[in-house]
């Protein structure tokens, strides 16, 4: 495993220690949404972006392949739900997927 720079302003080891235990897929998928969020030059990020991203990230691997991330992973019985309740194919596109749930009203989505 290559070595991350070191930079004191940038306190790289606190995100490498989020990996230390990995049992959670929702870790990676968080990382890669930020990481997506950020290259489209956002500075701050919502919670709502955050979970509507990572959820149209996951997506296909849930529905489409069918991979089960676990019973402690949340972020599949969340994209169960999402599914349910805003009638989403299994297919959808993912651009479409994260602009239904920024615009959801619906509470338990």
């Amino acid at each position: 495993m290559q070595e991350l720079p070191y930079q004191k302003e940038l306190p790289i080891h606190l995100l490498a220690s989020c990996f230390n235990n990995t049992s959670a897929t929702y870790k990676y998928y968080w990382f890669l949404s930020i990481l997506q969020l950020v290259e489209e030059e956002k500075t701050k990020i919502s919670k709502k972006e955050l979970f509507a991203q990572m959820i149209s990230n996951a997506w296909f691997t849930v529905n489409y392949f069918h991979v089960s991330f676990g019973k402690q992973d949340k972020l599949q019985r969340a994209i169960e739900v999402v599914k349910d309740y805003e009638g989403l194919m299994i297919d959808e596109d993912k651009g479409r997927i994260f602009k239904k749930l920024i615009s959801t009203t619906n509470i338990n989505t």
